[in-house]
């Protein structure tokens, strides 16, 4: 599976003023306008010059939906005759039909989105805009009894960020990476603040700099930090946030796949120290959390393979067949499942630490130096997580909590979303073993993990060391094997 624009296309009659509204909506969702004109139609029974005119239009929009850059798209109503053209828009992304949508032609229109249907009428077309874009968002309500707060997913969000910044706010620090795009408005007096890049800038050495940097730009208790970037910005801007005069507003705006499913939402903040990964944090929540879809359309193949690795485990945390869905509702889902969670265990005291599946494993494997997020990381960390998550599952089936088959729906859900399974050859076991023992959700005597099993998934504590060296030598041995000459 592979990240692709999502475009928008509408579709109608000339009167009902697509141009109109497509140039606004594209205004309002930060994108590119295109607009395919209708080719002339002869009349019933010319033959080869009516097919023509149609195989025309299917070529502009097939060329418009080719391009990288997702875009709003104008289409005349004649594409949705037949089913070649329903194809093309389905292809394209969500279909949205000003005024009736026509009977289907035996197409396949929406590719599992169903297409969307507003009345223009005599509307003023702002009033149009809005319904649409509502449609297009998910927003999805963390409600926590003191700092609850909502996150919109979807196309265009981060034009949302000066209407999620507290009303008071006058200064806001803006902390981000190099690359990262910038293309947002805050509507405040800002500064940029810019942190490394990889799991090396999660230290307690950026976050002094981060806080004295808050200082220089004059932000005070009523202020706000924006976090602007993947889950190393936002977990490193969002502790800082928690540090500086013992605490000032925060608002995510996540712009990798990663971030947006998990590292954005809950409030887990932290950085890192030598010893292990996440040691030294705090449960910070944000005012907001902005997911623009539209950003994953850029990201490396890499950077949307780790966040696919965040994806996939909630596969198992109650999201069967989310790999069918839509980006927007995929990305939608992963927040909705969150938002559950921390709501009935904001500190994970218990059942927040199910989010962990597949964690105990990878922040090993990032402590011992063999995944992370910099460019030269073996591992990215998402990819960790899914080496963690088959661990987990073939852990669990031989400590006689799951059979065989539910191991085999692990590996298949990783292979559906192009993720390893195997770890690779020649990792020193008792190494990891050790971080392991460091993990936050150690108890007692062994190790803990989380572990899926007959009420799901959940912590597991006193798990021998012996048999996690055992298992992890396996699957490298077995790495070894698919990589061997």
């Amino acid at each position: 599976m592979r990240s692709r624009p999502e475009h928008v296309v509408l579709v109608g009659a000339a009167a009902s003023g697509e141009a109109g509204v497509g140039r606004l909506l594209a205004t309002a969702l930060r994108r590119p306008f295109l607009e395919i004109g209708a080719a002339p139609r002869l009349p019933a029974g010319s033959g080869d010059g009516r097919e023509a005119s149609g195989a025309a239009e299917l070529a502009a929009l097939r060329a418009a939906a080719a391009r990288a850059e997702p875009a709003v798209i104008a289409a005349p109503r004649s594409l949705v005759e037949g089913a070649a053209g329903q194809d093309a828009l389905a292809e394209a992304g969500a279909v949205v039909h000003l005024g009736s949508p026509p009977e289907p032609s035996g197409g396949r229109e929406g590719a599992g989105t169903p297409a969307l249907a507003v009345d223009v009428g005599r509307r003023p077309p702002s009033e149009v805009v809005a319904e649409i874009v509502s449609a297009l968002r998910r927003r999805i309500v963390l409600p926590l009894r003191e700092r609850g707060y909502e996150v919109v997913v979807g196309p265009g969000a981060r034009a949302l960020l000066p209407e999620v910044l507290p009303a008071g706010a006058r200064h806001v620090a803006l902390v981000t990476q190099a690359g990262v795009p910038r293309d947002v408005e805050t509507g405040r007096q800002t500064a940029v603040v810019e942190i490394g890049t990889g799991e090396r800038a999660k230290s307690l050495r950026t976050i002094e700099e981060l806080c004295r940097a808050f200082a220089r730009a004059g932000l005070r208790r009523s202020d706000a930090v924006v976090a602007l970037g993947g889950g190393v910005v936002c977990d490193t801007a969002g502790f800082a946030a928690a540090c500086y005069l013992r605490g000032v507003a925060l608002v995510n705006v996540a712009t990798t796949l990663l971030a947006q499913v998990d590292a954005a939402i809950g409030g887990k903040t932290g950085v890192n120290l030598p010893e292990g990964k996440n040691l030294v944090g705090a449960f910070w929540q944000p005012s907001a959390v902005l997911c623009d879809t539209d950003l994953l359309a850029s990201l490396p193949e890499r950077e949307w393979r780790s966040g696919l690795g965040e994806v996939a485990k909630y596969a198992f945390l109650g999201a069967e067949g989310l790999e069918r869905l839509p980006l927007v509702d995929q990305v939608a889902r992963c927040v909705e499942l969150k938002a559950s969670v921390v709501a009935a265990d904001e500190r994970e005291a218990g059942p927040r630490m199910a989010l962990n599946y597949g964690h105990t494993l990878a922040h090993a494997l990032e402590a011992a130096g063999l995944a992370g997020e910099g460019p030269d990381a073996p591992l990215r960390h998402g990819e960790a997580v899914a080496l963690g998550v088959a661990f987990a599952a073939r852990l669990a089936e031989r400590l006689g909590r799951i059979p065989p088959e539910r191991v085999a729906r692990h590996l298949e859900v990783l292979a559906a979303y192009g993720l390893p399974s195997e770890l690779p050859a020649g990792l020193d076991a008792g190494a990891l073993v050790e971080f392991m023992a460091r993990d936050k959700k150690a108890r007692g005597e062994g190790l803990t993990f989380v572990l899926d099993g007959p009420d799901g998934v959940e912590p597991v504590h006193g798990v021998p060391a012996e048999l996690v060296v055992e298992l992890l030598e396996r699957s490298a041995a077995s790495g070894a094997r698919r990589t061997g000459p």
